[in-house]
């Protein structure tokens, strides 16, 4: 895919580093933290610094998401990640299929999506007129929709009203193992529960959709959207915000749900205590 003059061009560095309070060895990782090219983005002069020195190389997992899978022998108090690059970015253009025949893995439930009372709530409130004017500004239920409307998105973007409308955001609440249910039942969350209650709903609908996993302008962490196939092509759009993915957005990875994404997982040995500190930018460029 080549540029040109309609695409947003935004220079991008994610970094993280793991603090131990012991020394740890034999440090096995695998990193998802790594823009790849698609139909809507390019990148280019993407460079990542990774310390202690390690073992392994990039690869692609099950989903086709960039991974680094790696080894550090030596003892070390400190993992560090440092991944810069610049992103070409496409506002409405969208990720076309490529393996039609992979959506119906997208269609069902996984253990973070699976629904339960406080969700069905959620879906049966969607065809609540009385709620529907009040929050979102429309006459129309999200199930009359649903039944009068073959527009996946359009069905989608409605969805998403309703989730933006149902949680409160507050960072702390939940964590990684917290279920869309789990979510719901609390009232409050982050991006990644925000998009766990929108593939619940959706997948409620068998519409095939996936978690994704990237970063933003202004966002200064990673950040959690989801896409939703129409039969054609992947179109994104983001709970937490309310709004249609646009081209201040890079993505990097993507699965059935946080699971599938997840940017640093692995194993060491050592008894010790670690820290995470993780900073995001995502800056436009205007003058080359």
């Amino acid at each position: 895919m080549g540029v040109d003059d309609t695409m947003r061009k935004l220079n991008y560095h994610y970094s993280m580093q793991l603090s131990f309070s012991e020394p740890v060895n034999r440090h096995h990782f695998t990193l998802r933290c790594f823009p790849k090219e698609n139909d809507r983005q390019r990148i280019d002069k993407q460079h990542v610094n990774i310390e202690p020195s390690y073992s392994g190389g990039m690869e692609t997992d099950s989903f086709g998401n960039k991974c680094i899978y790696g080894l550090i022998e030596k003892a070390h108090m400190r993992f560090t990640v440092d991944v810069s690059g610049l992103a070409y970015v496409y506002d409405g253009i969208y990720q076309f299929v490529e393996e039609p025949h992979r959506i119906g893995m997208f269609r069902y439930h996984t253990k973070l999506t699976e629904p339960g009372t406080a969700i069905q709530c959620i879906y049966e409130r969607c065809g609540d007129k009385g709620f529907y004017e009040k929050n979102v500004g429309s006459l129309i239920g999200i199930s009359d929709f649903i039944k009068n409307s073959n527009d996946i998105v359009d069905r989608a973007y409605h969805m998403m009203n309703i989730v933006f409308h149902s949680l409160s955001y507050e960072p702390g609440v939940t964590g990684v193992r917290t279920t869309a249910e789990e979510a719901v039942e609390c009232g409050k969350g982050v991006c990644q529960d925000y998009a766990h209650i929108l593939l619940t709903l959706l997948r409620m609908e068998h519409i095939p959709c996936r978690y994704v996993v990237g970063m933003m302008s202004g966002e200064g962490a990673s950040h959690a959207w989801v896409e939703v196939c129409d039969g054609e092509k992947w179109v994104a759009l983001d709970p937490t915000n309310n709004c249609m993915v646009d081209d201040h957005y890079i993505s990097i990875s993507y699965g059935r749900d946080a699971n599938d994404c997840t940017i640093n997982q692995g194993y060491f040995y050592g008894s010790t205590e670690q820290t995470q500190e993780i900073h995001v930018l995502v800056e436009e460029v205007i003058n080359d």
